[in-house]
């Protein structure tokens, strides 16, 4: 007899505690709804969602009515009529018929024009005819992580404006300068020599300033002014200056180009160069392709070996962003168009800097 009671309490003990464990996962997937929906405003179940629930509730006989807290016991007794009928379950409301296509579109002309909101959008898909209702803009641009509605700074403009979309607008009027070093070897011993390079991004025009021991803020001011002049004498349109925040770019330096040239100075982030990657990447060209294979004996003589260089790379070296092409023939007709003249004449090698420097052309028939 006492056996028997044994294993009665036994089996009451493993009933007692699956349907304990059966709770506890029913509870933990209450528990991953709700925090999957902490950004939203109204509580609407998956279908796999709601399935789930069922499962898990069947193994409790769906006795959930003190446990459940998504839905009402109500809706959720609904759910198993329609189960047990065969009735499988669908999305709540409105069936949406978007497609993939105009949903990218959406994504992509709200990243690409950041000061947009949804309303905006709504109107450019009018104009291509792809009419998309307000909320349904909204709604996908929440689903991207975008948001809908830009909050506007203090001045009453947008959200600050992406680097890279910035680059784009001024790209033909940016200038770019940065400094960069040579180690000399004097009599008196090692030596560094500052360089001031400006790169006019639209025109690929580089000015590289003489060779210094000491760049000052005079120093630096003047290398501001021959920019100027440089620019007024080619012809070159500049609105903005960019460069980092090197202390020897002083207020001085910022205020010339700012008030007597009417040009913005923009400085990079902290520790970003990429930021200012027009002129870093020059400065990395000169030091690769040249200055590292030479040791410097005087300012004068690393000025020479740059100014060579600078020489070489405006008049001679191909340049990858204007397929490959030099910067006097990037607006002339690439080979192989219709226009391009029949090639003729000996093919020369003209080098310079003791043969490290060397291009290639075709002399006159």
């Amino acid at each position: 007899m006492n056996h028997a009671l044994f294993v009665l309490i036994g089996l009451l003990q493993e009933w007692l505690q699956r349907r304990r464990d059966a709770q506890v996962r029913f509870l933990r997937e209450e528990n991953r709804i709700l925090r999957s929906r902490l950004d939203q405003q109204r509580l609407i179940l998956a279908p796999e969602e709601r399935v789930r629930l069922l499962a898990i509730g069947a193994e409790l006989r769906h006795q959930v009515k003190d446990l459940i807290s998504v839905v009402q016991f109500r809706t959720y007794q609904r759910w198993i009529r329609e189960q047990q009928g065969g009735r499988k379950p669908g999305r709540v409301g409105r069936p949406r018929k978007i497609g993939q296509q105009i949903r990218d579109l959406i994504a992509r002309m709200a990243r690409d024009n950041p000061g947009w909101g949804y309303l905006r959008i709504v109107g450019e898909l009018i104009k291509l005819r792809c009419p998309v209702g307000k909320t349904s803009v909204r709604r996908i641009l929440l689903q991207e992580g975008i948001n809908p509605r830009p909050r506007p700074d203090r001045s009453g403009r947008h959200e600050f404006q992406p680097w890279d979309q910035f680059l784009k607008l001024h790209l033909n009027t940016l200038v770019a300068c940065d400094f960069f070093c040579k180690s000399i070897w004097t009599p008196m011993g090692k030596r560094q020599a500052y360089f001031l390079a400006f790169i006019h991004v639209g025109s690929r025009k580089v000015w590289v300033s003489p060779a210094t021991y000491h760049p000052n803020g005079e120093w630096v001011l003047q290398q501001g002014r021959n920019l100027l002049m440089l620019l007024e004498e080619l012809g070159l349109e500049a609105t903005h200056l960019i460069h980092d925040r090197d202390t020897k770019f002083t207020a001085g330096f910022d205020a010339l180009f700012e008030h007597l040239a009417g040009i913005d100075v923009l400085r990079s982030p902290v520790k970003a160069p990429n930021a200012n990657s027009f002129a870093e990447s020059w400065i990395a060209t000169v030091k690769r392709e040249c200055l590292d294979y030479f040791a410097c004996f005087s300012l004068r003589h690393a000025d020479h070996i740059v100014q060579a260089f600078v020489a070489f790379y405006s008049d001679h070296r191909p340049h990858q962003s204007l397929d490959n092409r030099t910067l006097d023939s990037a607006d002339k007709p690439s080979i192989g168009s219709a226009q391009t003249p029949p090639i003729a004449g000996k093919i020369t090698c003209r080098s310079e800097l003791g043969g490290l420097l060397k291009h290639y052309f075709r002399s006159a028939a």
